[in-house]
């Protein structure tokens, strides 16, 4: 038993009696809340043609302790559904009352990763733990390639490229939801911040050690994704799994505070354009990362205002702090980008927001990025599969 397991993971083993395969080496974990179409996600799956004696899937059918009766309704329908299900790799199914104020994807991620720990220990393995939605479908390579990346020892933890459906009834509120999520990103990685990749749920694989080592996934109602990548990516050994995508649903919905479905509902209903993030504000941002060798070779710092007003008016000590934590420029660079890392710039991006720079038009934004790819052109849609292709491409 380890110390993970021992105390902080889930204390309820969920399938004590279960021998995994011998030649295990994939586990798929997969949330599941008040979901229509469990089954198509599961058929993507199978469709990877993948050996079955190799893959393992666990669902976590959940709902609070205070669920309604819809809620109840649609997961006992889920559950018929399961029960008659035919795949061709084993399928364990798990069902979860939560406590009403955790339930929630954090929750049923963790109890389903942790599970799969608890499984790879039993094999006598240390396989990857793949992150995968209710209500999405994948390439049929998918589960090939994230093997093939896993066999580099090195490899602790990635993200696998995702694009979303574009041509349902939802389409130009999903175009503009992607182009968002693509900007932002982009923009972080203009500014040099070397963390900077996607940060969505069903994107996420893990090793099992490394799951372990950063004490497992948060049991946030919503943003887990984010929170349990921004304390992994730092540790090393991450990689972008680009030569297979995971394919998101772009349906409406409210089960999370915020998210794809949320964000998806208020853009078809709010009667105004689309407003994202002010450029300003990354450039600022630019500004302050490229003095990061500065920081550690001088004394005389001059910082754009946002940063200062954000920072403080001990923004200097801060980072005075941090030189005296290192030996080495290299040290220092890393332990700059743990000090201010994404969930920092997250708040700074808010605090710019709120206090600098109003939020602008999606389309303004763009203008803005296609000056720093100045190969972009073209109509929203077609801006969203140049960019796709630029990130799939580029390496990071």
């Amino acid at each position: 038993m380890s110390t993970y397991l021992e105390r902080y993971a889930w204390p309820h083993e969920c399938f004590p009696d279960y021998q995994p395969p011998k030649d295990l080496s994939l586990i798929v974990v997969i949330p599941c809340f008040k979901e229509p179409d469990l089954i198509g996600a599961l058929d993507s799956l199978g469709d990877c043609k993948y050996p079955p004696g190799k893959l393992l899937v666990i669902v976590v059918l959940n709902e609070s302790e205070k669920a309604n009766k819809e809620v109840r309704m649609a997961n006992e329908q889920t559950m018929r559904q399961l029960q008659a299900f035919q795949c061709d790799f084993p399928l364990l199914v798990t069902q979860k009352k939560l406590p009403d104020k955790k339930a929630g994807v954090g929750l049923a991620r963790k109890i389903g990763m942790d599970e799969a720990v608890r499984l790879y220990k039993k094999a006598q393995k240390d396989g990857p733990i793949i992150c995968y939605d209710a209500d999405c479908r994948c390439d049929t390579n998918y589960l090939e390639e994230i093997e093939k990346a896993y066999k580099n020892a090195d490899m602790q933890s990635g993200i696998v490229f995702y694009e979303h459906n574009l041509h349902r009834e939802n389409h130009q509120a999903i175009v503009d939801y992607e182009l968002y999520l693509r900007y932002y990103i982009d923009a972080l990685r203009y500014t040099g911040f070397p963390y900077a990749h996607q940060t969505l749920g069903s994107c996420i694989t893990v090793r099992s050690s490394m799951y372990e080592k950063v004490g497992g996934m948060n049991t946030r109602k919503a943003g887990e994704d984010f929170y349990f990548l921004n304390k992994t990516i730092p540790h090393g050994g991450f990689a972008e799994i680009n030569s297979t995508t995971i394919r998101p649903s772009d349906r409406i919905s409210d089960r999370v505070p915020f998210g794809t479905g949320k964000a998806v509902y208020e853009i078809i209903n709010d009667q105004d354009k689309y407003q994202v993030y002010h450029p300003n504000t990354f450039e600022d941002l630019k500004l302050f990362f490229d003095k990061v060798d500065d920081f550690w070779n001088e004394e005389n710092w001059k910082l754009p205002m946002t940063i200062k007003t954000f920072l403080g008016e001990d923004w200097d000590t801060q980072i005075r702090d941090l030189k005296k934590q290192v030996n080495s420029q290299k040290q220092f660079v890393k332990r700059f980008f743990h000090w201010f890392d994404a969930f920092k710039i997250l708040k700074y991006v808010h605090f710019c927001r709120d206090e600098f720079y109003q939020n602008v038009e999606l389309e303004e934004a763009l203008g803005w990025l296609r000056q720093k790819h100045y190969f972009l052109k073209g109509t929203k849609e077609s801006l969203l599969i140049q960019l796709r292709y630029l990130d799939r491409e580029t390496k990071f």
